[in-house]
């Protein structure tokens, strides 16, 4: 029979997972969004993390009542404070899944054609939606000290595949601008919408780092 201590955690683990997926569901909306050019898709994106501040106060007080009743050591306080680190990566990662949302569809209603970048921009939203899948998996207590590190190094390849595809953009963008006539707005706007997916990665690896954290012990580090 579980103790009262170790359910809560397991309930704060189970909330942390919730929020988690939101994001996710954020994250494959912006995809199909920006592949079917849909402003409906990128609207439920947007709805789809509207909760996300709200869910991670309620997890941010639930760690806290937690911390003042059964004052937790070692391991279990460990966790409590990497719970609170993480809530905040992820209301982040909310936070870049709605400006993302904005600035497509900024680009959509101005008649902009993303099409020849479709090939930087297409692996750049699949390496930002794998990174905050395989976090999901990570925010797991129940998960092996193994299947941590496995899913942080695949967390790892795929933000470091969205800092050279932000690179990518970068480059397929000015060659576009020395080409033809583009309007200026529009070049910032294409920047500030791969610079949200490549966000996005970033917040996952910091999450990664944090259930590493969680589960390894080692120095907290500040992101």
């Amino acid at each position: 029979m579980l103790s009262n201590f170790q359910e809560k955690l397991d309930q704060i683990n189970g909330m942390m997972r919730e929020l988690a997926g939101m994001i996710v569901k954020g994250a494959e909306l912006c995809f199909e969004g920006f592949e079917s050019k849909d402003m409906q898709r990128l609207d439920s994106a947007k709805e789809a993390v509207r909760g996300c501040r709200s869910k991670a106060n309620e997890i941010d007080n639930e760690v806290i009542k937690t911390l003042a009743l059964f004052g937790p050591e070692a391991t279990q306080l460990r966790e409590m404070v990497g719970y609170l680190k993480i809530t905040n990566e992820l209301v982040n990662a909310a936070s870049n899944i709605r400006s993302y949302v904005k600035h497509n569809k900024a680009l959509i209603a101005s008649g902009f054609d993303l099409k020849e970048l479709e090939s930087s921009f297409i692996p750049l939203h699949r390496s930002a939606l794998n990174a905050t899948r395989y976090m999901e998996h990570m925010i797991d207590a129940a998960k092996s000290e193994e299947e941590i590190r496995t899913l942080y190094r695949h967390i790892k390849v795929e933000e470091s595949k969205g800092d050279d595809l932000y690179s990518i953009v970068q480059k397929d963008i000015s060659e576009m601008l020395c080409r033809i006539d583009l309007d200026p707005v529009d070049f910032i706007t294409v920047l500030k919408l791969a610079r949200k997916l490549e966000r996005i990665s970033d917040h996952a690896i910091n999450v990664a780092k944090l259930m590493l954290f969680i589960k390894t012990g080692g120095e907290l580090e500040s992101y």
